[in-house]
């Protein structure tokens, strides 16, 4: 989860400095060709855009939910989790990233590997905290299909918030970690990530179990039509909601999964990470928090409607 471009900039610009007479299609004297070059401001033209994009859809969001009474539930208290992250990303992650492009560019100081430094502690922080929210979203579905009447009083807002807390503090050591050692990190980090992906993987398929064997019982029933109707109403938007979480897991997997190979690859072969490689990659990170508010826009009609009702007045 966390960002590695550093470390292929730092190479590539010590090959540059002890071999520059051989360069000679470069046009900046820290090694850039045109082409990297740009590659390089094409994608923080991009960062800018999504910049933007984080910090308004979010933002609307965060809005949204707290100014309306009947949506601050448990769960869309994880969602406001999220979209906090999402948010930060967009304040924090984003700048970071495109001044972190534009004096590598210019500049090979220890400035400039500050800046990558500080880009890699909040991408590590805020990527952590999504995927533990989004974790705890899944099992949050799962219980509330599980436990039925309960689920209210199992389930309260105290808790859930003290669960938030955690999420947070766990984010915060783990990046901690990633500051003294890089090797530490991926030894923590690995199992850690496995395991999530490993139990949003049960709790999705025990979701799925679940909701199909209440969807064989109502076929069974359907000539108690009229009696049903209060429960077949409830499962289908319960199916909705876990199909709203399901799909919030797939797009953070689509844009994690890229890195991830990077990571792989870099800590267990000899390969050479290029510069294109590793902003791309990471520009694709930062993605998911764009996409994140669209999905509840379109998904969620009681998000929808307060946006609509909350701005038109």
């Amino acid at each position: 989860m966390k960002s590695n471009t550093s470390r292929p900039f730092h190479a590539s610009n010590s090959t540059s400095q002890d071999s520059s007479g051989e360069n000679e299609d470069c046009c900046q004297s820290n090694g850039y060709s045109e082409e990297e070059m740009n590659h390089t401001i094409a994608i923080c033209v991009v960062n800018v855009f999504l910049c933007l994009t984080a910090l308004f859809g979010n933002s609307t969001i965060i809005i949204a939910i707290w100014k309306t009474s009947s949506l601050h539930s448990p769960a869309n208290m994880l969602l406001t989790s999220l979209a906090v992250s999402d948010f930060a990303v967009g304040l924090i992650s984003h700048p970071l990233f495109i001044a972190t492009l534009v004096r590598q560019m210019y500049d090979i100081s220890t400035s400039s590997r500050a800046l990558w430094v500080a880009f890699n502690i909040v991408s590590t922080f805020l990527s952590g905290a999504s995927f533990l929210t989004v974790t705890a979203i899944g099992i949050d579905r799962l219980l509330a299909l599980q436990l039925h009447l309960r689920y209210v009083a199992v389930v309260t807002p105290f808790r859930v918030r003290w669960l938030i807390i955690f999420i947070w503090v766990i984010s915060g050591v783990s990046s901690s970690i990633g500051v003294r050692s890089l090797v530490l990190y991926y030894q923590v980090a690995a199992p850690v990530l496995v395991t999530l992906l490993v139990v949003n993987f049960v709790v999705y398929f025990r979701i799925y179990h679940i909701v199909r064997r209440h969807q064989v019982q109502i076929q069974q029933r359907e000539r108690q039509q009229d009696a049903n109707n209060g429960n077949i109403f409830s499962m289908n938007r319960f199916k909705k909601t876990a199909m709203n979480t399901f799909l919030v897991y797939i797009l953070l997997l689509f844009c994690y999964t890229p890195q991830s190979f990077v990571a792989v690859a870099l800590f267990k072969t000899s390969w050479r990470l290029s510069s294109k490689v590793a902003i791309t990659t990471g520009t694709i990170v930062l993605l998911n928090s764009s996409l994140n508010p669209l999905l509840y826009c379109w998904r969620v009609r009681e998000i929808r409607t307060a946006i609509k009702q909350y701005f038109c007045c």
